[in-house]
């Protein structure tokens, strides 16, 4: 029997998450935390029932042969893997079509081509394994242009789907108390799932892989094979579960870090375990109010477009809503959840129910699934190149795999010590760092000097290259003045004064040139300028980097900044200075190659 409670907690957490992604709650993402205890505790009652249905068989190894429970139990996996993918896959393929449709017209190439990424990964439930690869940071500004990056959600619960039932097979290999043995197996890997999540400091491992993730699912499954309430059973005092709820609630929705975001996370768990174990007291008119539960009850389907509606808005439009705007985005997902909740997921569980349909149904599913990752697969490898775009120099005649990232990486081939007697120009830094070596070689002196380049992780061990450099150059993402102190203290030990270490700033040209590149019909479409995210602290930060290193400092912005503080996107030959908003495509190279005063770091 479905308990409207559990769908309202559903509907609380597909709030904070929406509201979250929207710009609103801080701390709205601590909604997929809840859906994680609730997932687990759901699909462990699940299993119990799909996996251990006959209670009174005994699977020791004697008895296999006889009863054939090895098999049993492997068929029983498999049909229930085939009803997670079909109760997950079907909304995913059409989120993924029309996500490659509409960013066929909308998108510029390098975008486009992550699209592809993220919609392959996302059919095979790996996209949070991508994320982790590539984004890593779940929290970057870049995220908000991505339609499917929340997507990462649905990969870690699939590949719980794969691995938790394995659990409950091996279990059975206990024939007295397989019940007990299942309890201590997930307890066991819930303790190692909550030391890996706070003892690792890679971020995107401990945010995005299932072995930092696995405690949130198992204390749902604890609860789930350990709480057997029978009638008028009572846990918790009404006024402690009410204070939990609201405990809850604000842990989502003020904006204010009162407590560390790790354990704001592990006490969302905790209060999700009171709530679910206290049916008794939540299963009311109001905790259980039947408006809110068939929210709860559709929130997959919310969750799967309310971030696709986001992001094409953020890319196309503008990066900030107004009142009208944001109400047109609530009642479009609404409109497309209800849509596929109602066509989709329920006709998929009813379809399944018939055996004539059922047959159809895989067959459809499986030729979508094929048409659209062959599709994406083709994009992919063309780079998402689908038209010329003289204003990126890019054209159908040359497009291939890689190609957005060859002009960038172009710095990795300076990645060697100096042999020439020509100046010495030692670049440090990050892809900023190669951007800047660009720049160097498309400019008026690129054959009076010798560049050689290190990433900012790799600078000191090169001893050999300060001690013959003439000109250091910190060009880096993430600008910090303990970066530029320990430089110039290898400098200063190798024989060269700080006034010969160049400190270069941070540059940012907006937040999508998707808005721009819609209004390519425009007659003005080359003088639109653009305005710098988080405006106020990059110009508050430029400025003081400006101040504390004076005539060393190379400031980048104020190059392509006006009086009004607006940003131009194109330079006065017509490409973007920045694909990306962030590194220099070709024809931001040329232009800062021309802008920059170079004769100044001759001497």
């Amino acid at each position: 029997m479905r308990k409207k409670y559990i769908d309202v907690l559903k509907a609380v957490a597909i709030f904070a998450v929406v509201f979250y992604h929207s710009g609103f709650l801080s701390f709205g993402y601590l909604g997929v935390d809840l859906f994680l205890v609730i997932n687990g505790y759901l699909v462990t009652k699940s299993l119990e029932n799909k996996l251990w249905a006959n209670k009174k068989l005994k699977c020791t190894r004697e008895v296999q042969e006889e009863n054939d429970c090895f098999k049993m139990g492997w068929r029983n996996y498999f049909d229930f893997e085939i009803s997670r993918i079909i109760r997950l896959l079907p909304v995913l393929l059409v989120a993924g079509l029309i996500c490659m449709i509409v960013g066929y017209w909308v998108m510029l190439p390098d975008d486009y081509e992550n699209l592809s990424e993220s919609v392959i990964a996302t059919n095979f439930f790996s996209n949070n394994i991508l994320a982790a690869i590539t984004t890593k940071d779940y929290w970057a500004v870049s995220n908000d242009y991505k339609p499917l990056m929340h997507t990462w959600y649905v990969g870690i619960v699939m590949q719980f789907y794969i691995v938790y039932p394995i659990l409950f097979f091996l279990a059975c290999f206990d024939g007295k108390n397989p019940r007990r043995t299942l309890l201590v197996m997930i307890s066991t890997l819930a303790v190692i799932s909550l030391l890996v999540y706070f003892g690792t400091t890679d971020v995107a491992k401990r945010f995005y892989y299932l072995p930092s993730r696995f405690f949130e699912f198992a204390v749902g499954g604890i609860v789930a094979l350990t709480w057997k309430p029978q009638e008028g059973d009572k846990i918790f005092q009404n006024w402690f579960v009410y204070v939990c709820y609201a405990f809850l609630l604000a842990l989502m929705v003020v904006n204010k870090e009162f407590i560390p975001a790790n354990l704001k996370l592990v006490a969302v768990v905790v209060l999700s375990v009171v709530l679910v174990m206290s049916s008794d007291i939540l299963e009311n008119k109001v905790t259980a109010n039947g408006v809110f539960a068939k929210i709860g009850a559709a929130s997959y389907s919310i969750f799967v477009w309310h971030q696709v509606l986001l992001a094409f808005y953020r890319y196309t439009v503008s990066s900030h809503f107004t009142v009208f705007s944001y109400l047109l985005f609530l009642v479009t997902v609404a409109i497309l959840s209800w849509l596929t909740y109602q066509f989709i997921e329920q006709k998929s569980i009813e379809w399944l129910k018939v055996k004539r349909s059922k047959s159809l149904f895989y067959v459809v599913i499986i030729a979508c699934f094929v048409t659209l990752n062959t599709f994406a697969i083709i994009i992919y490898y063309n780079a998402g190149v689908v038209r010329d775009i003289p204003e990126l120099y890019v054209s159908k005649q040359n497009r291939h795999r890689g190609m957005h990232a060859e002009y960038c990486d172009r710095g990795y081939k300076f990645d060697k010590p100096f042999v020439t007697d020509k100046l010495h120009w030692y670049v440090i830094g990050n892809s900023y760092g190669r951007d800047f070596v660009n720049c160097i070689l498309e400019s008026s002196i690129a054959d009076s000097v010798e560049v050689s380049y290190s990433t900012d992780h790799d600078y000191k061990n090169q001893d050999q290259r300060f001690k013959q450099a003439d000109k250091v150059f910190i060009s880096t993402l993430g600008l910090t003045e303990k970066l530029v102190t320990n430089i110039e203290i290898m400098c200063m030990a190798n024989g060269l004064s700080i006034d010969n270490v160049i400190v270069v700033g941070e540059k940012d040209f907006g937040g999508s040139n998707g808005q721009i590149y819609m209004k390519r019909w425009r007659d003005d479409y080359f003088e639109q300028t653009t305005t710098v995210k988080d405006e106020n602290q990059f110009i508050k930060q430029n400025h003081q980097f400006a101040l504390k290193y004076g005539n060393r400092y190379l400031d980048l912005q104020s190059m392509v900044t006006d009086a009004e503080g607006r940003v131009r996107v194109f330079s006065p030959d017509h490409h973007f200075i920045s694909a990306d908003c962030k590194h220099f495509s070709k024809g931001g190279a040329v232009f800062y190659a021309q802008m920059i005063e170079w004769n100044k770091y001759m001497q």
